[in-house]
Order: C-alpha cells, then sequence, then structure tokens
C-alpha cells in the first residue's frame, strides 16, 4: 500500500510547505514537528515567547545598532519554528561589523553544515546563492564558525571573533524526546525538542476535545483487528504516549473536519494555558486584561520573572558572540523591563489609594493617579508615601502657608 499524506492545514510561517510522508517510511521527529508547527496560532505563540525574552533589552543600546539587535531577534524566532538559524557576521571590516540572520528559507539563499566537532557541534557551513550571471551564477563558499578555533576536546569557544572576515554564530535549540523512530545523528542540535514535545501535548487533548481537528492514521495493516488494537491504545494512553503507539510503518496526520475552518484564537489560549501560565499572564497583561483575568497569582507571576530570566540568560550566552562582534564588551546584561507590567501598574494604584485617601480628596486622588500613569509612560518610578508622611507633608505645608508662602490650596 502506498498512500501520501494530505497536507490540509494552512501554511501560516511561510517558508516550506508541512513533510509529507508515505506509509511504509519512517516516522521521523521530522515529521512530528512538521504538522504541528503549520497549525494557526503557533506562530502567534512563537512571537509571544520571543518578545518576552527580549522583552526587557540589553544595556548596551547606544553601543548595539538596534537593527542588528532586531536581527539577532529575528533569528532566534527562526531558531525556534525551523529548528536552527545563522547569524552571520561580516568582519571584513572591522571597524564597522554587520550582522544578518541566514535561516535556511531565504529565496536563492541557503546553507548547510559542511563540518562538526568530534560531539556534533557545527564548525563550518556552506553558503549556496543563486545570482545573476553578472554577479556570477551559482556561488558556494565555507563560512567558518567564530572564532574558528577548537579545545582539546573538539568544541568550539565563543569569544570575540577574528577580524577580517566571515563567521557564523549557530543558534541551537536543545532538548531531549525518546520513543521517535529514525532520529539523524544530529538532529539534537537543529530541532527545538522541548518546544515540539510541549505543542504535541498541549495541542492533541485540545484537537480531540474541541473536534477542531482530529488525529488521523493511515495503517500500512488495515485489518479490524489492528484498527481495534489502535483505537484501545489511543483511548487509554495519555496524549504524551501516543503517537510512541505508531509503528513505522503508519502514518499519522491532523486532518479539519471542517474544511479548514479553523479558530485559532481559542487554540491559541489553549496553548499558552498548557504550555506556560506564564506565558498566558505576560499576553493578559500586555493587552491590559483586568486582573480577574490574571487570577491574580503572584506565585505565577514571580513564575513568569523566574522563566524570564533564565530565557534571557540563556539566550544572552547563545548571542554574547554576535553582540561582541558588533562592537560591545562581553559585559552585556539585561535591564529591567522599561515598561511595567499591568500587575505593576495596578498594585501601584492600589497603594496610592490606600495611603492618600484618608488625607486627600477623593478628586484629587484621580489626578494623582493619572499622574502616575503618565510618569510610567515616561519610565518614572513612583512610590506611594505613607500615611505618616503624608500628614507630615500636609503640616508642613500649612506651617509654610501660616508664615505667608504663596501656596493655594483648593
Amino acid at each position: 500500500m502506498s498512500k501520501t499524506s494530505r497536507t490540509i492545514v494552512a501554511d501560516i510561517a511561510g517558508g516550506l510547505a508541512p513533510l509529507k510522508r508515505d506509509v511504509g517510511s519512517n516516522l521521523t521527529i521530522q515529521h512530528v514537528w512538521s504538522y504541528y508547527r503549520w497549525y494557526p496560532g503557533f506562530k502567534d505563540l512563537i512571537n509571544l515567547e520571543v518578545d518576552a525574552i527580549f522583552g526587557n533589552g540589553i544595556n548596551e543600546d547606544e553601543v548595539i545598532d538596534t537593527t542588528r539587535l532586531m536581527e539577532c531577534k529575528e533569528s532566534l524566532r527562526w531558531a525556534l519554528i525551523a529548528g536552527y538559524s545563522c547569524p552571520v557576521v561580516d568582519a571584513r571590516d572591522p571597524d564597522r561589523p554587520k550582522v544578518e540572520n541566514w535561516h535556511p528559507y531565504i529565496d536563492g539563499v541557503g546553507f548547510q553544515f559542511t563540518d562538526f566537532s568530534p560531539k556534533g557541534h557545527p564548525t563550518e557551513i556552506t553558503v549556496h546563492m543563486n545570482t545573476n550571471e553578472t554577479a556570477g551564477g551559482e556561488i558556494s563558499f565555507p563560512i567558518p564558525h567564530y572564532p574558528c578555533e577548537l579545545d582539546l576536546d573538539g568544541e568550539f569557544i565563543d569569544e570575540k571573533p577574528l577580524p577580517n572576515g566571515y563567521g557564523f554564530f549557530h543558534v541551537r535549540t536543545q532538548g531531549n524526546i525518546r520513543g521517535i523512530q529514525g532520529l539523524p545523528k544530529y538532529m539534537h542540535l537543529i530541532d527545538a525538542f522541548g518546544i515540539q514535545w510541549d505543542i504535541i501535548k498541549a495541542y492533541g487533548p485540545f484537537a480531540e476535545k474541541q473536534g477542531m481537528a482530529m488525529p488521523v492514521v493511515y495503517h500500512e495493516d488495515n485489518s479490524p483487528t489492528n484498527r481495534r488494537n489502535v483505537k484501545t491504545q489511543f483511548a487509554n494512553q495519555p496524549t504524551t504516549n501516543r503517537l510512541l503507539q505508531m509503528s513505522n510503518k503508519d502514518l499519522v496526520e491532523w486532518v479539519s473536519p471542517q474544511a479548514n475552518a479553523y479558530d485559532p484564537f481559542p487554540m491559541l489560549h489553549w496553548l499558552n494555558t498548557v504550555i506556560s501560565r506564564a506565558s498566558q499572564m505576560n499576553k493578559l497583561m500586555i493587552e491590559g486584561e483586568p486582573a480577574g483575568a490574571l487570577a491574580s497569582s503572584t506565585t505565577a507571576v514571580s513564575r513568569w520573572e523566574t522563566k524570564r530570566k533564565e530565557d534571557q540568560t540563556y539566550w544572552r550566552t547563545q548571542f554574547l558572540g554576535v553582540w561582541i562582534a558588533l562592537g560591545t564588551t562581553d559585559e552585556v546584561n539585561f535591564k529591567p523591563p522599561v515598561s511595567p507590567t499591568f500587575i505593576d501598574l495596578a498594585n501601584g494604584m492600589k497603594a496610592l489609594v490606600e495611603a492618600l485617601l484618608p488625607v486627600v480628596e477623593p478628586e484629587d486622588i484621580v489626578t494623582i493617579l493619572n499622574d502616575f500613569l503618565a510618569s510610567n509612560d515616561k519610565h518614572i518610578e513612583l512610590h506611594a508615601l505613607s500615611k505618616e508622611e503624608m500628614m507630615g507633608n500636609n503640616d508642613d505645608e500649612q506651617s509654610n502657608n501660616n508664615n505667608g508662602d504663596k501656596t493655594d490650596k483648593k
């Protein structure tokens, strides 16, 4: 039997279409990843995560060109969506280095990993370009990994890049997954396993419960007995294990019962909730939802902050070489957000009201709150005074008035 899987989901991320697989061929992580990365809302989720990671910026804004920084951000986005990406630094002019984000889906440009260290890290890429005849036609050239230097174990060391040349930095997302057949030798370097497996765990039960999509299995052995066994396995096993019930001669894919009638917003909400409660809270904060929608959990906020710091530390390490190549120092650190979260604003206003209500007229409190919000737009942090301090300030003001100062008190 030979049956090619149908591609029913839309291409929402651009680039290549989802992979097709014949029954009888190995079910690899590339196929599993391909099915899930094209679902509506998935790119939005990735964008949310990347925005959160880069949301706090870095403390070298005056040194690193914003355009270059955004290319690093886009490189991270493609690393998460496509599994891998390469920021390529052009340091032929060491006084004016620049970086571009290269990924394997650029029209007319592609690259292959052509050399690896003994432990499997890429140390060279070969770039292929299709240009016009005047520019040279088809061009291929190698680019080494900065700093083009290996230690005794064959691992590269991300230090300052060599001047006067090209070099690439391999943005890689690492993780671990078991039970999927046919994993390539270096697949742990170029596939975001953690995210893939989260998508599988999160979207599977949602699709089954909501009826937005359903898993369809094409069996090489399509006998009633085998169909009954697999159906029993799917009914009894948690979603995380269901793909493990497939043999390398079966095909599984998601299909829509309503001819592409997807509603991405409920799915995105579900993904945010299941994959990362913190990401959902961040999204709600950004959109300014009322406090009740956030479940006002200080524990969850703390976890969100911890996760963001962990992400920032990891990606600071990933992009440190790129930033150094652009002229900054190795003392690149993330700084606090310049814009407060909704929780920050809500807590600040609550503290102001509690402190001012006993001593200030309500209409004046409204004015003060407006000033508080406006000042945060200017990135100025205000603190509410205690009742005693407020009373003391009022006493001072009264004393000044009695001394003849021209201070009007309405």
